[in-house]
This record gives structure tokens, C-alpha cells and sequence, in this order.
């Protein structure tokens, strides 16, 4: 088995880890300090050679793997630490700068306090000699606060509340040209309107002149209308009764007509009547004739039919009594035995005729 081979550390290796020991928080402020002390540590590293065979050496890898994390615990709660004093500091910074921003925002105000009061004056002044010019533009279109007036109204308020002074300074020529503009259109405006007016009364008495003409015409055409329908209904009266005379007329001539033809038609009907109910007699009579004549010869020859059966049904019924007879049969027996035949009286026996 191999030992442990520790290498001593040298003066500079010494002097960093003193130093980290007493101050973690070095390396956090140093970054060529930080980058010894890894390569301090990755040196040791490389050169400590483990014996996982021995307890020494096993416990000798885990004191050394300690020795690091007690490293970084001890930096990171110094990194904790200096996190926890600058925040005071900043936060402290930050307060004193609230209150320097307050003091000196107030200071300035101060100081330019007559500025912003002339300032304001000043937007004021502007803001009336605008809506003053305004008011003098919608006064010649027209509107008084947005409302439109009529012609005295608009004249009256350009004469005598919208008056232009020296007070609007700057503004008073533009004002002038505004007011006089404003005025000459209104003034145009107001004469374009009254010969309007004019034209309009004008317009209306002609109107009203043409619509009694018309009236009058209306009525006289009406009258003559009038006069035309009824001449019109005159005459289609006299051609009504005219027409209904000439209907009636016609109506009783063709009424006089159906009366004869229905005379004609009934003395026609009459006769046909007669010759059919005769010809129905005489071929009643004829029907009847044929039905007797022929029920005497179906008689005569059902009659000669039965005669002719009788003989041939005795013949042949005497045959067999005579077959019977000539086998030793005494007569009245074959007699006897040929009627049980006949009668169907003997069993598998049959005569046909």
C-alpha cells in the first residue's frame, strides 16, 4: 500500500490561506486574490494522492473535502455580511436622497416662483386673445357659443362686445383684420339674405296668384266634368232603356219561340211515346210468342229426350235381366237385382246407360 504524500505549502500559499482565514471576504473583493486561492486549493488537490484502503487516508479525503466547504461557508456568510452593510448603506443613501430631492425641488420652486407666475399670466393673456380671435371668426359664420343667430344678433355682438383694443397687444392687428373680415362677410351675408327674403315674398304672392288660377281653372274644368258625366249618364240611360226594350223584346219573341218549338218538341215526344209503347206491345207480344213456342218444343223434346232415356235405360235394364235371368236368376229376382243396382244398393256395382 502507498502513503499519503502531503507537499508543504509554500510562503505564498501560507500567507493566502491566513488571509482568507481571517477576512472570507477578501476574495469577494479581489479577484487575483480569489484566483490564488483556487489555484491554492486545486494544487492540494492534485497533489494529495488518496489510500482508499486505509481508514487514515479515507478520513484524511474527507477532512480535506471538509476544509473546503468550511471555505465556502466562511466566504459566502462574509458575502452575506457585505450584502447586509450595503444594503443599510444604500438604504440610507436612499433616504438622504428623498429627502435632498424634496428640499431642493421646494428650493427651486422657489426660486422660479415669479417665472411661473408671469408664465401663467402670460398662457392667460394668450388664451383669451385666441378664444377672442375665435369668437370673432364663429360671429362671422354665423354662432354665438356654438349656436347660430341671426344677421342683427351677429352684427350687433361684432359692434359692441367684441370690440378690438390695444389690450390684446400682439393679437390687436390680426384682431382688426379678423373683425373687419368677419363684419364684411356678415354684412354680405345679411344683404344676400334680404334680397332672399325678398325674392321668397316675391316668389310666394306669385306662387299664391298662380294657385288661385289654378283654383279657378280647376273649378271650371270640374264643372265642365261635371256637366260632361252627366250628359254622359243621359245618354247611357236612354241607350240602357233602349237596349233593355230591344232585351225584352227580344227575350219575349225568343220565349215565344221556345213555347212553339217546346209545343213541337212535346207533339214529337207524344207520337214517339205512342210508337214506342206500340212497337214495346208488339214486341212483347212477339217476345212472348217466341218463349212459348219455344218452351212446347223444349217440352216436345225433353218429352221425346225422357221417351228416348226411358227406352234405353229399359233396354239395357232388360239386357242385364236377361244376363241374370240366363245364369238361373228367376225373373222377379233379376228384376229385383237390376233395380238394387240401379238404387246404388249393391256395393262396387254400377250401371251406366
Amino acid at each position: 500500500m502507498s502513503a499519503a504524500v502531503l507537499h508543504m505549502p509554500e510562503k505564498d500559499t501560507v500567507d493566502i490561506v491566513a488571509i482568507v482565514e481571517q477576512n472570507p471576504s477578501s476574495v469577494l473583493l479581489d479577484d487575483n486574490l480569489y484566483d490564488r486561492f483556487l489555484a491554492h486549493l486545486d494544487e492540494k488537490i492534485k497533489d494529495f494522492v488518496p489510500d482508499l484502503s486505509t481508514v487514515t487516508s479515507r478520513k484524511k479525503i474527507a477532512s480535506e473535502a471538509y476544509k473546503i466547504t468550511r471555505y465556502k461557508t466562511a466566504i459566502d456568510d462574509a458575502g452575506k455580511k457585505l450584502n447586509e452593510d450595503a444594503r443599510k448603506q444604500i438604504n440610507a443613501v436612499d433616504a438622504k436622497r428623498r429627502t435632498v430631492k424634496s428640499d431642493l425641488d421646494e428650493r427651486a420652486a422657489l426660486a422660479r416662483r415669479s417665472l411661473d407666475q408671469w408664465e401663467a399670466q402670460e398662457e392667460a393673456r394668450i388664451e383669451y386673445c385666441e378664444s377672442f380671435l375665435k369668437a370673432i371668426e364663429d360671429c362671422g359664420n354665423g354662432f354665438i357659443g356654438g349656436e347660430p343667430q341671426a344677421f342683427p344678433v351677429l352684427l350687433r355682438e361684432l359692434e359692441q362686445k367684441l370690440v378690438v383694443t390695444s389690450e390684446l397687444a400682439e393679437f390687436e392687428d390680426q384682431a382688426r383684420t379678423a373683425h373687419r373680415i368677419a363684419t364684411d362677410k356678415l354684412t354680405a351675408a345679411f344683404e344676400a339674405h334680404k334680397r332672399a327674403e325678398a325674392d321668397r315674398i316675391e316668389l310666394e304672392k306669385l306662387r299664391a296668384e298662380k294657385e288661385e288660377r289654378d283654383r279657378a281653372e280647376a273649378e271650371r274644368l270640374e264643372k265642365e266634368r261635371l256637366a260632361k258625366e252627366a250628359a254622359e249618364r243621359q245618354r247611357l240611360e236612354k241607350e240602357r232603356q233602349e237596349r233593355e226594350a230591344a232585351e225584352q223584346k227580344a227575350r219575349e219573341e225568343r220565349a215565344a219561340q221556345l213555347a212553339r218549338e217546346q209545343a213541337e218538341r212535346e207533339a214529337r215526344e207524344a207520337i214517339a211515346r205512342a210508337e214506342a209503347e206500340a212497337r214495346a206491345v208488339r214486341e212483347e207480344a212477339e217476345r212472348k210468342e217466341r218463349e212459348r213456342q219455344e218452351a212446347i218444343h223444349r217440352e216436345i223434346a225433353e218429352r221425346e229426350a225422357r221417351e228416348r232415356d226411358r227406352e234405353h235405360r229399359g233396354r239395357l235394364m232388360g239386357e242385364v235381366k236377361a244376363a241374370l235371368m240366363a245364369q238361373g236368376a228367376g225373373e222377379a229376382t233379376a228384376k229385383k237385382i237390376v233395380l238394387a243396382i240401379i238404387a246404388g244398393e249393391i256395393p262396387h256395382v254400377k250401371m251406366e246407360f
